[in-house]
């Protein structure tokens, strides 16, 4: 069981971690011309996206799961968890729009317009945080 939120902790802070990293990403985006360094930037802001923050979220939510059927919990608190990280999975899935949407085409957006994505992680994270330090015994 140790083992298990180890894995849940270490992965769910990944996740975390790329969904502060990806819209800082996304506003590097803007006004680099089309040439070598944009392609390089696109590199990396998938690679971030596809390698590294989507298999933490699976594993975070896989782990997750695991830990709710093992240890039985439920109730008013464990909804209102779920549905924040549900939120985190909608801004995940969102961010990785914004990506399909940079690789078509350079994004007309200015560079604040990507850090306000910004907000989202920072209401979600510390929310979800908020809900498991407060759990019931």
């Amino acid at each position: 069981m140790a083992w298990l939120k180890a894995l849940h902790i270490v992965t769910l802070s990944i996740w975390c971690a790329g969904l502060f990293y990806l819209p800082l990403l996304f506003s590097a985006h803007p006004g680099r011309p089309q040439g070598r360094e944009f392609r390089r930037l696109r590199a990396m802001t998938r690679f971030s996206f596809v390698a590294v923050t989507s298999p933490a979220a699976v594993l975070a939510i896989l782990s997750g799961s695991a830990l709710v059927y093992a240890t039985g919990v439920q109730g008013a608190w464990m909804a209102l968890k779920l549905a924040a990280v549900g939120l985190m999975v909608f801004f995940h899935l969102y961010c990785g729009r914004v990506l399909a949407q940079l690789g078509h085409s350079p994004t007309k957006q200015p560079p604040a317009a990507h850090l306000a994505l910004l907000l989202a992680p920072s209401l979600l994270i510390p929310t979800v945080l908020w809900l498991v330090l407060g759990k019931p015994l």
